[in-house]
């Protein structure tokens, strides 16, 4: 029982090492992208969904926005790998790749955030939404939310 309990505690600290170690971009992308999934659930619950046709809560259409959002920290986790690569490489510190990247998808979750709360009925502030409108307007590809 003892060698279980001292398994589980090294398992867990390196776990936690980790996510502790993680740049407070990444828990800020986190953070915006649980606000979306919750924003979107509700959207869905006052039946004012953008996502959905009939603006009601969808279990395909949460699931695949938990899809994307998965696939956006692969993203990120990429772009952490090629930082390290050129890090290593180059003999330096730096992770200019993955801090665009997690900010741009910060920008484009909040975007959707804004879309959702804007759909609810809540004032959005026009500056707001130019701003994360010019951060999103950064990168080259759809919001991860965006309705095909």
């Amino acid at each position: 029982m003892k060698k279980l309990i001292e398994i589980l505690s090294a398992i867990g600290g390196a776990i936690l090492s980790f996510i502790c170690g993680m740049p407070p971009i990444i828990w800020i992308l986190i953070a915006v992208m649980s606000l979306d999934y919750v924003t979107g659930i509700l959207c869905g619950l006052m039946g004012v969904s953008p996502k959905t046709d009939t603006g009601g809560l969808s279990s395909t259409t949460a699931f695949k926005g938990l899809l994307k959002k998965v696939l956006i920290l692969c993203v990120v986790g990429l772009a952490a790998l090629i930082d390290n690569a050129i890090a290593t490489s180059a003999g330096i510190e730096m992770a200019a790749v993955t801090g665009a990247c997690a900010l741009w998808f910060v920008a484009s979750e909040g975007m959707s955030i804004l879309e959702n709360a804007a759909a609810m009925g809540i004032p959005i502030p026009k500056i707001l939404l130019q701003a994360l409108e010019i951060m999103r307007s950064k990168g080259d590809a759809k919001p991860p939310d965006e309705k095909d």
